[in-house]
């Protein structure tokens, strides 16, 4: 990639420099680390007069710069501070704070409150370690500028702001004013002036250029259990929550959104976003197996903006339109605390009920600077290491890491990415009513996105149709994962792979609890343990306030977790080693105090019964008091049977994956199926004790009565209720279409009694009629309409349903139907041979009253393969079908207002 080096320091006006910047391995206790440098912090309070302050810190009456305290001030402090309108705007790590202070503001008054230090902001900490490290990628020039992200203090007005940039000869290329955001072209020689204005918080580089993160989801994140589709189990589609695809474009069209889609985007001819919108939202109508995990959800579809300021988003997060976001793209590598990640903690913070749900990236293998090789700190893009959000790393539908699949820590250590799903090799949806392979983290967001939006529905459904706090939600994820890697968490799959089975009947039971704690403060909460608890995991979790862009740690709020079991041991969370050494990143997790994430938790084996006491701290709370949420897991049985599990409609002989779930079982699993609900067991296999799935080529009978059962030494578990194993038609078409009425034929299913026939309805494919022949009529009200249609076979007396087949396209129009000569007249007037053809056929009109006509040729997927417009009705036109499949087609003239369909059978 072309870099360009233009950088300088000289500028049009000097400012001394305030504070000592060091890369001395020494540093003292109250030094502060800011974007790998050391910052010396001067014990000044008992001398320190604001005359002290240069012209650089004054603003609007008052000062900004770095306060530090002796210790972290109590919350009566912190009140104390804003009662007296002294803002404590940003927190730097070690007991230090930005700072608006009145110009009048006592010195006594700060010494007697624990205030150490006073000193202005240096101009080269406001900048980011990228400006301050030249040579630029090309992206990040404009001409002889550089493009530049400036941030400015609330307390200034925009206009204020875009005037005195204006007398530097700076460009405003966009302006986000409710965010105090700036996106500038700057000369190369301005950056220390700039920097040194009081109004300046922070200066980047534009963002790096987006790059997709692309490179049998249901069953492994068992999704399948909150969306059975069947009367007795759960229902949970997303219904009534609004998803947001951030991505490449339009999003179909595709009757797999039908009456849920919202395009805001005019670009088009891209497939990413369908790709990521299918997994995420996709209601399975046009072929039942790829749904998508959400398929209730209201889609809304807008482009990629790497800021997340755009207009779009803001609009719909804002007005509520919108709780869960998906963005599946990179920029950069590595990219520390930076302005993107900022607002994206601090939207989170404003709309507690927003969740934004990232892809990992796919640049394992890249060196991106955190200093043990290539197989470490890879994630993309700086929105990604949010405190408050979700990045997704990419396994394999057996719960394998893809070794593409982005590995953390984050910049300072903390654990990312946060969670796995299955991203690789999905079939999601396409343009046009089509599919495709998708696959990498692009793929595994959605997933997660998706399931969330199942546990916000599952939520509602509970709280009288109120959202979640996406604190709660991610909480809930994070804690019921399965385990995979290493034990604990772990830098390749976070905290495991997700279970949303597990993470809804969390939701459903209300294990769970809320509360807040101050500075130095301890509450104590106390959760029964029952007998018979196989594991049991207690988590804490909070949304943290969003860090000063370059913070090191970026943690803000430092709650500790101890848990005291019934005979008084007291149990520590999982901590992981972030030292930049690949031996030890791969070490499994111990356990410790954690003062880099806000996320703890502390996982027993085998508990013993009784009351746990839940202490949560106050450890370093700058910003409270702190909400958190208190989270756990009963895990009592040792086998769960999860896929098939009660419904599912498979068919004879053919594929499929079964999984299940386990904890402390030491012997290997022994797999058997059933097909007269239980009475007799048949062996299927036996496979290792570390393994969680078996691919299984079904038993070649019809039944609605089958069974799974997996057994591990003493522990069981069976299917919740019989599935079904039967067969589909291969053949049905639609043989006419009358003004009121049409007709479908099809292959009669060996054992039916009886047929569904379907419709595509308002949203999903509906039942519209049952027959016990091989066709049916149906009543309809315009025969121009187009219509999908699909065929399930069943039999009551043996109690089994086949899988409904996958859905056909007819255009419309009237198809082989005797009407009267009047209405006859058009459907007369049509030639269409010939017919069957195999290369040419031709078309032309009897009646020379048209002067033109257009033909539409459509496949039985819906797919437009041809079409020609203003025909000259003197001659006849002519259609290549040599190289079309052979199969049924339909061929629709229109000339002036009418219309008419023929079918055509391509040999």
């Amino acid at each position: 990639m072309k870099k360009t080096t233009i950088f300088s320091f000289q500028s049009i006006c000097f400012l001394a420099l305030t504070l000592v910047f060091s890369m001395s391995f020494a540093q003292n206790s109250t030094d502060i680390k800011f974007q790998g440098e050391t910052i010396v912090m001067p014990e000044n309070i008992t001398s320190f007069q604001w005359s002290q302050m240069p012209e650089s810190a004054r603003l609007n009456n008052g000062y900004v710069g770095w306060v530090q305290f002796y210790e972290t001030p109590t919350q009566n402090v912190q009140d104390l501070f804003e009662q007296n309108n002294l803002e404590l705007l940003e927190y730097i790590p070690h007991k230090t704070y930005l700072f608006y202070f009145p110009e009048n503001t006592s010195i006594s008054f700060l010494r007697a409150n624990g205030v150490r230090t006073i000193v202005p902001v240096d101009g080269k900490a406001k900048l980011s370690y990228q400006l301050k490290n030249p040579p630029y990628e090309h992206w990040a020039m404009d001409g002889d500028n550089i493009l530049v992200t400036l941030q400015y203090h609330k307390n200034v007005s925009n206009n204020y702001v875009i005037n005195q940039l204006a007398q530097q000869q700076i460009i405003v290329k966009e302006d986000h004013k409710e965010y105090q955001t700036l996106d500038l072209s700057i000369p190369n020689n301005c950056l220390e002036t700039i920097s040194n204005l009081s109004f300046v918080k922070w200066v980047d580089l534009v963002v790096a250029p987006a790059v997709k993160d692309d490179t049998k989801g249901r069953s492994l994140h068992r999704a399948n259990n909150l969306d059975t589709q069947t009367g007795a189990g759960r229902n949970y589609t997303g219904e009534g929550i609004g998803v947001m695809v951030r991505d490449d474009g339009r999003v179909g069209p595709h009757i797999d959104f039908q009456g849920r889609l919202t395009n805001l985007t005019a670009v088009s001819n891209q497939s990413h976003g369908d790709g990521v919108g299918g997994i995420m939202a996709g209601a399975g109508n046009l072929v039942p197996q790829y749904r998508g995990m959400a398929a209730g959800t209201d889609v809304y579809v807008v482009n990629y903006v790497s800021d997340f300021l755009d207009t779009p988003t803001l609009t719909l997060i804002n007005d509520g339109s919108v709780q869960i976001t998906n963005s599946s793209y990179s920029n950069g590598c590595n990219a520390g605390y930076t302005s993107i990640t900022e607002t994206v903690d601090q939207q989170t913070l404003d709309i507690p009920t927003l969740l934004h749900v990232f892809s990992a990236g796919n640049s394992n293998n890249n060196n991106c600077g955190y200093g043990a090789g290539n197989q470490w700190g890879n994630i993309t893009g700086g929105h990604k290491q949010g405190k408050n959000v979700i990045a997704t790393a990419n396994v394999f539908y057996d719960g394998s890491l893809v070794n593409s699949s982005s590995r953390g820590p984050a910049h300072d250590g903390r654990i990312k990415p946060d969670i796995a799903a299955n991203g690789q090799n999905q079939i999601s949806t396409n343009e046009n009513n089509t599919y495709q392979t998708f696959g990498g983290t692009s793929g595994a967001a959605p997933g997660i996105a998706g399931i969330s939006a199942q546990l916000y529905q599952a939520y509602g459904n509970i709280n009288g149709g109120d959202f979640p706090p996406s604190a709660l939600i991610k909480a809930t994820l994070l804690n019921t994962a399965n385990e995979a890697g290493n034990i604990g968490p772990d830098y390749k799959f976070g905290w495991g792979i997700v279970n949303a089975l597990q993470a809804v009947k969390l939701i459903e039971d209300g294990r769970y609890l809320s509360d807040q704690v101050s500075q130095g403060n301890t509450n104590n909460h106390t959760i029964n343990v029952p007998a018979g608890t196989t594991q049991v995991r207690f988590m804490v979790y909070w949304s943290d306030p969003a860090a000063s862009p370059g913070a090191d740690p970026a943690l803000v709020n430092d709650l500790d977790l101890l848990v005291t079991d019934p005979s008084n041991n007291v149990l520590e969370p999982w901590i992981l080693d972030p030292t930049p050494n690949p031996v030890t990143l791969d070490n499994p997790a111990t356990t410790g105090p954690d003062h880099l994430n806000n996320v703890e938790q502390v996982l027993i084996n085998a508990p013993a019964a009784g009351n746990y006491d839940i202490d949560i701290t106050g450890f370093n709370v700058p910003f409270g008091p702190q909400e958190y949420f208190v989270v756990y897991e009963l895990i009592s049985e040792n086998v769960v049977m999860t896929y098939p599990n009660g419904g599912e409609h498979f068919q004879p002989f053919v594929a499929e994956t079964i999984h299940w779930d386990e904890v402390n079982t030491t012997e290997d699993f022994v797999l058997e199926y059933s097909t007269d609900n239980g009475s007799s067991w048949t062996n299927i296999a036996t496979v290792p004790n570390d393994t969680h799935f078996y691919n299984w080529t079904t038993a070649n009978e019809i039944t609605g009565n089958a069974l799974i059962r997996v057994t591990s030494g003493a522990f069981q578990d069976v299917s919740d209720e019989t599935f079904n194993i039967a067969r589909t038609t291969n053949s049905y078409n639609i043989v006419e279409v009358c003004p009121s009425s049409a007709t479908f034929e099809w292959i009669a299913v060996d054992g039916a009694e009886s047929y569904d026939f379907y419709l595509l309805g308002e949203k999903y494919m509906e039942v519209v009629g049952t027959t016990n022949t091989n066709s049916i009529t149906i009543p309809i009200t315009n025969p121009d309409d187009e219509m999908w249609y699909a065929i399930s076979a069943k039999n009551d007396s043996e109690g089994w349903e086949g899988e409904r087949t996958r859905a056909k396209f007819y255009a419309g129009g009237i198809l082989d139907c005797q009407l009267g000569v009047s209405e006859n007249s058009m459907e007369n007037a049509v030639a269409l041979y010939p017919n069957p053809a195999t290369s040419e056929v031709f078309i032309s009109i009897s009646d020379k009253t048209f002067s033109n006509f257009d033909v539409t040729i459509v496949n039985s997927l819906g797919q437009v393969l041809e079409r020609k417009t203003n025909v000259d009705n003197a001659s006849s036109t002519s259609l290549n079908v040599s190289n079309y499949s052979s199969g049924i087609y339909f061929i629709t003239i229109k000339a002036g207002e009418s219309t008419t369909t023929k079918k055509l059978v391509v040999q």
